[in-house]
């Protein structure tokens, strides 16, 4: 979900709710909850504000009708933002407005913890009776110092969507794609099927607005962004290698650049541009909600090997629910998170409203991860469900956001300025070690 590079369009979403006497507001200024949260009969009452992106804000709304039914006197108001915490970081620095739950990425969790770390609420108490029930992958990334500052979410496993019309127009078996040898020869027979107006797949050459395939890719190889040290690392063979793949992708001639990654790929979904979209789960929603005419047009198969037999299982994104220290509506946001992400009612609506593959196993024998999708002719979450098992662990540390911004430059010299893999990957090693020993 989330994301790694998200929808950059705050839209509104207002619903009224009869029952409850609310409104839920799509980029309203709201500010956190007002009251205690419980009476002293125990009963949930008062105002909170949630804020989260794309799907993930749908999903949230959706949710927050559905529990404000369940508890009349509660108000949950939806605030829909971008995914670059643009919002977020004002209303940190500012020290007022921070909503009462607050979406992040799980790789950015320890990054907001250490920057901000009086900001964030311990919700230990929510997560130790419920840890066997959360995949491992999420529990390292939102726990710091044996404390818990988010909830789990959603997990990002990954799958190769792909156009099954453009691929028989194409003569291509998507069985036979079993190396990304392979995926790249297919996107030869597309080109020139096509004469050129379809490619394979596209992203950001730059690296400025995502990243994600390379680090895709990167997960995929079980690489890491530090050595066994700690320190920051970002020449590894396997860094070097998911680089190179990048790389091939444009000389091969079966990429398209996406200057503006997110909105860009939409666009060109829409005008059949491209054949392969290499994303996580979460994309699928996406791709119903901004491409619904295309229903019964794509397919899901695993990723490609980097070799013959070799892992086909990576990460992408997924994200957490994070409660501000300063809410004065603890009881209530911690009522809100545990519905949402930690019940049966709340995880169906993750899958329905957003394609959001919660991280919450007991969730997975519900019969909503079995049902087939009408838009992929197969069942999303039993799909993702067999690609989520072997995908290999990664940290990301305290400093993510450091490391990242320069490897995200070191993508743009690389692919747009035809810089030395090894050599420009170094740099951006001292680079991002510098600005972390600075922090």
């Amino acid at each position: 979900m989330v994301k790694s590079g998200l929808k950059r369009i705050c839209g509104s979403a207002v619903a009224l709710s009869i029952l409850c006497g609310v409104v839920l507001s799509g980029c309203s200024n709201s500010t956190a909850g007002s009251t205690s949260g419980a009476s002293s009969s125990g009963k949930l009452s008062g105002t909170i504000s949630v804020a989260g992106w794309n799907d993930a804000a749908d999903a949230l709304s959706a949710e927050a009708k559905a529990f404000m039914a369940e508890n009349p006197g509660t108000t949950v108001n939806v605030q829909k933002v971008d995914g670059n915490y643009t919002k977020l970081y004002t209303e940190l620095a500012a020290g007022s407005g921070v909503p009462d739950v607050v979406q992040m990425q799980n790789r950015d969790v320890q990054s907001f913890v250490n920057k901000y770390p009086d900001a964030w609420a311990d919700v230990s108490d929510m997560m130790k009776s419920e840890e066997s029930n959360f995949d491992s992958y999420v529990l390292n990334l939102t726990k710091i110092k044996g404390k818990y500052y988010a909830v789990p979410w959603d997990l990002g496993p990954c799958a190769l969507y792909y156009r099954k019309d453009i691929f028989q127009q194409a003569g291509v078996d998507p069985s036979s794609i079993k190396t990304y040898d392979d995926y790249i020869a297919a996107g030869k027979k597309i080109v020139q099927a096509t004469d050129g107006k379809t490619k394979l797949l596209g992203f950001d050459y730059s690296g400025s607005t995502s990243n994600d395939m390379l680090l895709l890719l990167l997960n995929q190889l079980g690489g890491q962004f530090y050595d066994s040290k700690g320190k920051v690392k970002l020449d590894s063979d396997e860094m070097v290698k998911a680089m190179n793949l990048c790389k091939q992708f444009i000389s091969e001639g079966v990429s398209i650049n996406l200057s503006n990654e997110w909105n860009d790929r939409i666009t060109a979904t829409e005008n059949n541009q491209i054949a392969t979209i290499p994303y996580a789960v979460w994309y699928a929603g996406t791709l119903e909600s901004s491409n619904s005419d295309q229903s019964g047009k794509w397919g899901i198969i695993p990723l490609p090997a980097f070799t013959a037999g070799g892992n086909t299982q990576a990460n992408e994104g997924g994200s957490a629910l994070a409660i501000s220290s300063k809410t004065s509506n603890a009881a209530l946001a911690k009522a809100f998170v545990k519905f949402s992400l930690m019940s049966s009612e709340g995880n169906k609506i993750n899958l329905d409203a957003g394609k959001l593959f919660t991280s919450y196993k007991k969730s997975y024998s519900d019969p909503e991860y079995k049902e087939v999708d009408s838009y992929f002719g197969v069942s999303v979450g039993a799909t993702f469900a067999g690609l989520s098992d072997k995908i290999p662990s990664v940290t990301y540390g305290p400093y993510f956001t450091d490391v990242n911004n320069a490897l995200k430059t070191a993508v743009g010299s690389i692919l747009l300025k035809s810089g030395d893999v090894s050599k420009t990957l170094s740099d951006a090693t001292a680079s991002a070690q510098k600005a972390v020993d600075n922090e």
